[in-house]
């Protein structure tokens, strides 16, 4: 029975490790490229450092998955696939998935070296031999490890006083995912700084590339004409670098060279890290309207300040990402006799004042009047003792946890409110439209998907970097 045939059914939802949770089939085909990316990426990193705890499970059979890049026109769409070896009883098999060696030799057919790779090799190091501080070279020459007991033969191995140790990797065809993540790992361990050297960036580019790309924080190195003729003229090597433009495309090439990269983050070398920089523009966008309405509201209206008009468009770009939020604002109406724009407004200031306080190391405050030391704890305490605010015992817990003032979560007074707001309301959950625009505005706090990929990058800001809890205090 061939693979068609025993096909049943995606996998609907996925169960990540701590803290990212699980991920459903439509949040995964939601999201823009370089979310799923990252997701792909560090399940592939997982497979190849420890095979037997995968990073994510099908949420049927807990059998290890991963992000299938299905071709779709021009692009790729994300499906979670079992690996190999996933049960076939599983009423979500997908039929089987082929194996990496299994796959190397469909596409190398027992060649896997041409002319050209190998004059594009040769090329590469004579470019780097021309720097005086190039002290060693090979190419596809063994490289005994000093950590593990099986080396790798790089394509082009470099030693550049000053700098280090480099693979190059020239890669024609499409490069395999976990070849990919295996050489990002153990060339990090090792301590050579790993770079992928394209000849083109063809259209549609292979998900392979996508993969390299990805890895390398949005940056595609290539050695093209340009890259080889400026190399012969600054003699060393040079490399033509694409950067992401945000929109899919690429913004125009520079050329470089290796003095010019990043290469302190491990496994990734780059130019500029286009992927960290878009999640922490797309964090602040998420939140400056509704900072500016707070801070216009607090200056013109300070007795009354959640009820100004200066919300207005605050609301209506939270809105536009949670929909459902219109409907919750008519609810909350009908049962609090209180707008909801204005009370989301005030649940803004509390988590403000959360962050601020967390980034200043110091309580600050935007609700409230409270003054003196413990100012932060008393109006957390304040809003606890609300109805109003009883469903969010869990956001609020969350967030703390979540943030570098953690340790007032075991404060006595805070555990005797949020066990009363508990008993006293239910919860919205992560799936509630306060929840939801709450996360988009503080992602790093309550998004885990986002959190967690900030966490991974070396991104993830001070004051959402949870600090180690303290003995619990009374207060």
């Amino acid at each position: 029975m061939g693979a068609f045939q025993t096909h049943k059914r995606t996998i609907r939802i996925a169960d990540f490790e701590h803290p990212r949770g699980a991920v459903s089939i439509e949040t995964l085909m939601a999201m823009e490229r370089p979310d799923w990316a990252h997701l792909r990426d560090q399940i592939n990193l997982r497979r190849a450092d420890i095979p037997g705890q995968p990073l994510a499970r099908c949420r049927l059979c807990e059998h290890g998955v991963f992000i299938r890049a299905q071709a779709v026109d021009d692009d790729h769409l994300p499906m979670f696939a079992h690996f190999p070896g996933g049960p076939e009883d599983c009423p979500w098999y997908d039929g089987g998935t082929i194996r990496p060696d299994d796959a190397r030799a469909a596409q190398y057919q027992g060649h896997q070296e041409s002319a050209l790779h190998r004059r594009t090799c040769q090329t590469v190091e004579a470019m780097a031999k021309q720097d005086a501080s190039c002290v060693d070279s090979a190419i596809d020459t063994y490289l005994r490890p000093a950590v593990h007991q099986r080396g790798r033969y790089p394509d082009v191995f470099l030693f550049m006083t000053g700098l280090g140790r480099f693979a190059v990797e020239v890669q024609l065809s499409k490069p395999f995912a976990p070849e990919i993540s295996a050489r990002h790992l153990h060339y990090d361990r090792e301590g050579v700084k790993l770079i992928w050297v394209f000849l083109e960036l063809a259209k549609p580019l292979p998900q392979g590339f996508h993969d390299v790309i990805s890895m390398q924080r949005g940056n595609a190195f290539l050695f093209d004409a340009a890259a080889e003729a400026e190399s012969l003229a600054m003699g060393t090597l040079v490399l033509s670098c694409y950067l992401e433009n945000g929109k899919g495309g690429w913004l125009a090439p520079r050329l470089v060279t290796l003095d010019d990269l990043d290469i302190t983050t491990g496994r990734s070398v780059f130019l500029e890290d286009r992927r960290s920089e878009r999640l922490i523009a797309l964090c602040k966008d998420g939140r400056s309207r509704w900072w500016q309405a707070l801070a216009q509201a607090r200056r013109e209206k300070p007795d009354n300040p959640f009820h100004h008009d200066a919300y207005e468009p605050a609301w209506a770009s939270v809105r536009a990402h949670v929909p459902a939020l219109s409907q919750w604002k008519d609810d909350h109406w009908a049962r609090h006799g209180e707008r909801g724009r204005a009370h989301l407004a005030s649940l803004f200031a509390i988590l403000c004042s959360v962050a601020h306080s967390a980034e200043r190391g110091e309580d600050v405050l935007y609700i409230s009047r409270y003054s003196g030391d413990g100012r932060l704890l008393a109006m957390l305490n304040s809003k606890l003792s609300s109805t109003s605010y009883f469903p969010y015992a869990d956001l609020l817990e969350t967030f703390l946890g979540n943030s570098a003032c953690r340790d007032l979560i075991d404060r006595a007074s805070f555990r005797k409110l949020i066990a009363a707001a508990r008993a006293g309301s239910p919860q919205v959950g992560q799936d509630h439209p306060v929840w939801m625009a709450m996360a988009r505005l503080f992602p790093e706090a309550l998004n885990s998907l986002i959190r967690a990929e900030l966490a991974d990058l070396g991104r993830l800001p001070g004051w959402a970097q949870g600090a180690e809890p303290e003995k619990a205090e009374a207060a």
